[in-house]
């Protein structure tokens, strides 16, 4: 269990060769774990920028957020880094740029950095009674990003939205008080995220859909997995979300503030505790589930 700082979700990104990469809030940097082991820190020169997000692109970019800047780790080791507002969240969009959710001004925005020369655009500035989890973005399977939204003020209706590569918003309401965070694409096509209760689901058509999650327990990240299901964190246990609507929840020893999940090829995944300050490996066990919750 190596000992890093990793931030919320989706603060994990799983390279081809298995070098998982752990975005690190606490030390301002992102960290790099081989498959023996080896942990390299790439750290950045201000302390106070902490890193909240990552994800990774196809040439070997890995794209970051701060409190106040949009940077690239370049696979040389080079960092770079540009000052846009207050970035949240980001995502390797459908176009291979990275997209970001962002506070830059008076009102929440969507922006992008070209992935050839890194340059920051504003692609959809959102109307202002909306704010952005922590996050909350992702490459939708229809030529977009998706992201949650919530309502500024209490009783003001939540929402998932979606910018187009050209810049054009959609949004579609959800009941006040849902709290979209993190979202996913889900392998049937349709964007998945987690809300207070349980686990949504919304089509590019915008038809919602709520799984409950059993015992109360409030799922904090989603990921697709290698099995058709999804699968998500709340604070000390593993979930998996069937196709037919069944819930399995796994207890996760020592676990105190799950907060991420990648599904590693073969099996198991990746799951980051932002309160213990560990990544560390875990396999459902076979049959029951430890904590014996099963729920339809």
């Amino acid at each position: 269990m190596p000992t890093v700082r990793p931030a919320a979700c989706p603060s994990l990104a799983l390279a081809p060769d298995r070098t998982l990469w752990v975005a690190e809030n606490d030390v301002g940097g992102v960290a790099r774990i081989d498959p023996a082991g080896t942990i390299t820190q790439h750290r950045l020169s201000a302390l106070a920028d902490r890193v909240s997000g990552i994800a990774r692109a196809a040439d070997g970019t890995v794209w970051f957020v701060t409190n106040t800047h949009v940077g690239r780790l370049r696979p040389d080791g080079r960092i770079t880094r540009a000052n846009f507002g207050f970035p949240e969240g980001i995502a390797v969009g459908p176009d291979g740029a990275a997209w970001f959710t962002t506070s830059s001004g008076a009102d929440p925005a969507i922006g992008r950095a070209d992935a050839a020369t890194g340059k920051l655009s504003m692609m959809a500035v959102l109307p202002g009674a909306f704010r952005f989890p922590e996050n909350s973005i992702t490459s939708g399977p229809d030529q977009a990003v998706w992201f949650s939204q919530v309502g500024k003020d209490e009783g003001s209706p939540d929402g998932i939205g979606r910018v187009s590569l050209d810049g054009v918003y959609t949004s579609w309401p959800l009941p006040p008080g849902t709290a979209p965070r993190g979202i996913t694409a889900g392998p049937d096509g349709a964007l998945w995220f987690t809300q207070r209760g349980g686990i949504g689901r919304i089509t590019v058509r915008g038809e919602v859909a709520s799984f409950p999650i059993p015992q109360a327990e409030r799922p904090s990240c989603v990921v697709a997995g290698p099995d058709g299901a999804l699968w998500f964190t709340t604070a000390a246990k593993v979930g998996r979300l069937a196709p037919s609507g069944e819930v399995t929840l796994w207890s996760v020893p020592d676990a105190e503030q799950l907060s991420a999940l990648v599904a590693v090829p073969g099996g198991g995944f990746w799951l980051a505790d932002s309160k213990a300050d560990v990544v560390r490996r875990f396999s459902p066990p076979r049959g029951q589930p430890t904590d014996g919750t099963r729920r339809r």
